[in-house]
């Protein structure tokens, strides 16, 4: 049964002119032709006020050039824009208040002449709210990543109470021991192994020194206090006077041998430079046997600097090679070898302050080449 066919008249004007939302007919040319009355209500006009205007009038000024184009655009080729897939848009009242709108469209033809119906819908509120959930959503993901901060952080801690109960005992009971040693030494006259514990003391105590440095350096990097001072250098003399300065630490039958190559003198910041290539040679050392050379090379090319440190040691294993920078990780196989697994993380961090990049390659059992490289700096 057709519901209409027992309707004597229907005024379908009654749905133009009573309707919850605001309609507007433009002509192809942009004028209002009209305008219902929640339109003009929403806008604060009268029809009159409104009747022969162009389009723009309800759109912010600094719209206006662009719309027109749009609008020519789309009389050109119209089609129909759907209720919920409608363009957002500023829109201006009488008085100057400028609030968001949904516009859809409707185009058609009558006595050769096109119109476009405008069905356009006030909604302020609903991005009032979409803004708040937006707000809402924020809050929520600062607490959950200050959540993730404060749980990587108890991590941190945990793991650091774990290494330090291992790495301080260490060299402290051979301080202990030492200092009872050199006592007893002392009584008969041994001069010689006194000496040598009191060289036990020093290394020690250059260890725990070196720890607490690492953990300084973590602080000073995470608050952002450390800020790279450039100054001229004399890269092959510098870099030769850390090599000597290794020598302490290599096994018997073991050198730091190197090697430069391009200009000797560059800019950059030789306290962190010292910290990369100091730490870098030390672990080769470290992880090399006693009778396997590790091998410093400098490049000062036009654009970059660069430099490798190569070992013939025990390697990094392909399963670890991905995290080798993160905080106190240490591969599996570096066993009874001392350290924190905070010297790799701190010195990728040099790099970076020095707008640098540092990569490796690395085979287990065959050796490890670590090679940094930084732009050039200038005076």
């Amino acid at each position: 049964m057709n519901v209409f066919s027992s309707t004597p008249e229907l005024d379908l004007n009654a749905l133009f002119y009573h309707a919850s939302i605001g309609i507007m007919v433009a002509d192809e040319e942009g004028n209002i032709i009209k305008a219902n009355p929640f339109l003009l209500k929403m806008f604060g006009y009268e029809l009159d006020e409104l009747a022969g205007n162009k389009i723009e009038v309800l759109i912010p000024t600094r719209y206006h050039s662009a719309h027109v184009g749009k609008r020519t655009n789309y009389m050109v080729q119209p089609e129909k824009r759907l209720m919920g897939y409608g363009a957002e848009f500023e829109a201006i009242k009488k008085d100057g208040e400028i609030f968001a709108v949904e516009v859809s469209l409707s185009p058609y033809q009558q006595h050769d002449k096109k119109y476009t119906t405008a069905f356009v819908n006030d909604i302020t509120l609903r991005k009032k709210a979409e803004a708040e959930l937006l707000e809402v959503k924020a809050r929520d993901l600062i607490m959950e990543i200050n959540l993730s901060r404060e749980k990587q952080l108890n991590e941190l801690k945990t793991k650091f109470v774990s290494m330090a109960s291992h790495e301080f005992r260490i060299p402290l009971s051979a301080i202990l021991s030492s200092s009872y040693l050199i006592s007893q030494y002392g009584q008969i006259g041994n001069f010689e192994q006194q000496e040598k514990h009191v060289n036990k003391i020093k290394n020690s105590v250059a260890v725990l020194t070196g720890i607490l440095n690492n953990f300084l350096s973590i602080e000073k990097i995470e608050e952002g206090k450390i800020e790279p001072r450039i100054a001229e250098v004399a890269i092959e003399d510098y870099l030769t006077n850390i090599t000597e300065e290794m020598s302490p630490i290599t096994s018997p039958g073991q050198a730091v041998i190197y090697t430069h190559t391009g200009e000797s003198t560059i800019y950059t910041d030789i306290v962190l430079l010292r910290h990369i290539v100091t730490n870098l040679l030390s672990n080769a050392v470290k992880f090399s046997p006693k009778d396997k050379n590790v091998y410093l090379y400098s490049d000062c090319r036009e654009s970059e600097i660069e430099i490798r440190v190569v070992d013939q040691g025990i390697g990094i294993p392909a399963e670890a090679q991905a995290n080798i920078f993160d905080r106190f990780f240490r591969a599996s196989n570096s066993g009874n070898v001392q350290g924190t697994g905070l010297g790799l993380s701190i010195i990728a961090s040099y790099v970076k302050l020095l707008k640098g990049s540092i990569e490796f390659e690395s085979e287990e059992g065959k050796g490890t080449t670590f090679v940094v490289r930084f732009d050039r700096f200038n005076e």
